[in-house]
């Protein structure tokens, strides 16, 4: 069995080491922080250290999942670690109901109770997070955040590095450009051009 070294032991972080344990797929999970250099663990993980730290673990027996909820700064990281020739695997909870049919490209953390039905693709270093729905035919492109409860229809497209805020509901046949925050409980109705925000019910761009 392989370790996991999760890059971020904030909230997020937690999760995602839970995420991780239920699959019972690792040795030893623990985490590479800068920002908490007085503690030792969180939640029972370990911090073993600073991220420059990274250099000096064998990219042979350790695999890497970076847990920060910034998307632009997740993927870059993901890109820097693939680059250095690290393992960067899809990790799925066991709760979460993945289609047969849906493509995922790596780097992807799946929390417990989301749902993605056919034919979904799902981008590189996305985080799906709890209780998401997704359904046929989306398009999830890389670094997207899907907050807790959000729930997308078929054939809906979400740009690069888009954030979906908790309780969104998104109507199928709806594009939702790049760079984009939609606003916490928001209903979704028509498509949504890159680099704005957009909020409301239905949503508009503010």
């Amino acid at each position: 069995m392989k370790d996991l070294i999760i890059i971020g032991a904030g909230g997020h972080g937690k999760v995602v080491a839970d995420t991780a344990r239920a699959n019972e797929i690792w040795q030893d999970i623990s985490f590479l922080d800068d920002k908490f250099p007085n503690k030792n663990d969180v939640s029972g993980f370990g911090i073993v250290g600073k991220l420059t730290e990274i250099d000096n673990i064998d990219n042979q027996t350790t695999d890497i999942v970076v847990a920060l909820g910034n998307n632009k700064k997740r993927f870059s990281l993901i890109q820097m670690y693939k680059e250095k020739g690290y393992n960067l695997p899809d990790i799925i909870h066991p709760t979460a109901v993945i289609s047969a049919s849906v493509k995922m490209n790596g780097a992807t953390v799946i929390f417990p109770g989301a749902i993605v039905n056919a034919d979904t693709s799902i981008g590189i270093g996305c985080i799906i997070n709890t209780a998401v729905t997704i359904d046929h035919d989306c398009t999830i492109k890389d670094g997207v955040h899907l907050s807790p409860g959000s729930h997308l229809g078929g054939n809906v497209t979400v740009g690069k590095n888009t954030w979906i805020g908790i309780g969104t509901a998104v109507i199928n046949n709806t594009n939702i450009g790049d760079d984009v925050i939609v606003g916490a409980g928001s209903v979704v109705i028509s498509d949504v051009k890159d680099n704005v925000v957009a909020y409301g019910v239905p949503a508009k761009i503010k």
